[in-house]
């Protein structure tokens, strides 16, 4: 242990290979020690030097996974991957620490159809009990996943096994499960934890507040930005979440007095409140307010996105207002951007309305050359144009065209 704390691997080495081992458990166990040491002073090179002067026997759990574990944090994913590929061919059962090492392998790796990979294996196993941390572990593998049943299996799972939840417990469900659970289960969840004590962080914050946003229940939202505000975590994403909800659910008057208080309270207004104004008003019919915002976004100097350029392409052809959209269209090639997918299924739909049949079949020719590939609803919209300009053998020549797409 003094020639590891001192650095001098080889002296270490020589000691360890010098020695005629009879207990094989203790030898094994001391090299884990030594390893174990390099790891905690920082050394992980050493650790792997160690490592690799090991003798060849059967492979230890313990050595392995803190090899893995080392690696994984070299970045030496292909190293770490090897040694638990070795792991599960041998003879050898994984516990809950093991399973916890190889899923934030490859986790960190990125590499996120393998960590579920991992925990299916492990659910084989019917001994493993998950700890608080992996169980967060899953939890996150899960949502970035986007296995909406496994989520709603896996909490109600962690209800029944009567696990002592803690602050990050909360936070971790709450942020994870909120598109997998019912409204009324987050908000009791929610509930619960300001009950016990526990301090929600600014994402669970701006979550519940979506939540409740989605769901039409402002009251509690406006409860929850309360207590954001009250405990300092307010953020930007706070006021253009609860903006964005009644700007979808039409109430523009609390829109704007929120849009208000955001302002009053220190916040510059955003791009995506601009942007949640711009499509509000303009699906309302409220032109006069729509170009107000337009004129408030250029005075602030707030820069426009493909939203930005989509929704005044959309408010202006719904109102068959043709040559505001093509200046539109200018502004976004001048912009650097260009059109993206949305952008030509907009136009195409704006083109319909004009009349402009000849120039939206154009559009998806268009598209192909720069790259883009059209969608289902650039040939709905396309279909849509040309029915409504009487153009009904094109529009079937087109749907089948579609149906042959498999679209």
């Amino acid at each position: 242990m003094a020639y590891v704390k001192h650095c001098l691997v080889d002296d270490a080495i020589k000691v360890l290979q010098e020695k005629q081992w009879k207990d094989t458990i203790f030898e094994d166990n001391l090299y884990h020690l030594v390893i174990c040491s390099c790891k905690e002073l920082g050394r992980l090179e050493n650790a792997v030097k160690i490592y690799s002067q090991m003798p060849n026997k059967k492979p230890n759990l313990h050595i392995m996974c803190t090899m893995i574990d080392i690696y994984s944090t070299l970045g030496r994913f292909s190293d770490a991957e090897n040694l638990y590929l070795k792991l599960k061919s041998s003879e050898i059962s994984l516990d809950m620490i093991a399973f916890s090492i190889v899923v934030r392998m490859y986790v960190k790796s990125g590499s996120l159809k393998d960590a579920c990979s991992v925990l299916e294996t492990m659910d084989e196993q019917k001994n493993i009990v998950p700890d608080i941390y992996l169980f967060c572990d899953m939890l996150r593998i899960y949502q970035q996943c986007g296995m909406l049943d496994k989520l709603q299996d896996l909490y109600y799972r962690i209800l029944k096994m009567g696990v002592t939840w803690d602050s990050e417990m909360y936070n971790c469900v709450i942020n994870c499960c909120a598109r997998a659970l019912p409204v009324d289960e987050l908000s009791r969840l929610f509930d619960e934890m300001l009950l016990h004590g526990f301090a929600p962080n600014t994402i669970t914050l701006n979550v519940m507040l979506d939540v409740y946003g989605k769901s039409r229940l402002f009251k509690k939202a406006r409860k929850v930005l309360w207590l954001a505000r009250k405990r300092g975590l307010v953020d930007v994403i706070s006021y253009n979440t609860i903006i964005a909800a009644y700007g979808q659910s039409k109430d523009l008057k609390k829109m704007l007095s929120t849009v208000r208080q955001m302002q009053f309270n220190g916040f510059s207004v955003s791009l995506e409140v601009y942007n949640c104004m711009l499509d509000s008003y303009g699906k309302e019919g409220q032109i006069e307010s729509f170009r107000s915002v337009l004129r408030r976004m250029k005075e602030s100097s707030c820069a426009s996105d493909h939203y930005t350029y989509n929704i005044m392409i959309n408010i202006y052809g719904e109102q068959g207002w043709i040559e505001e959209v093509a200046n539109v269209l200018t502004e976004l090639k001048e912009s650097g951007l260009g059109p993206d997918l949305c952008s030509y299924n907009t136009l195409i739909k704006a083109y319909g309305i004009a009349g402009m049949v000849e120039d939206a079949v154009v559009l998806v020719k268009e598209m192909r050359e720069n790259g883009i590939q059209p969608d289902r609803i650039t040939y709905i919209n396309l279909i849509n144009a040309l029915r409504k300009n009487d153009e009904f053998l094109e529009a079937v020549k087109w749907s089948l065209w579609m149906k042959q797409m498999g679209l």
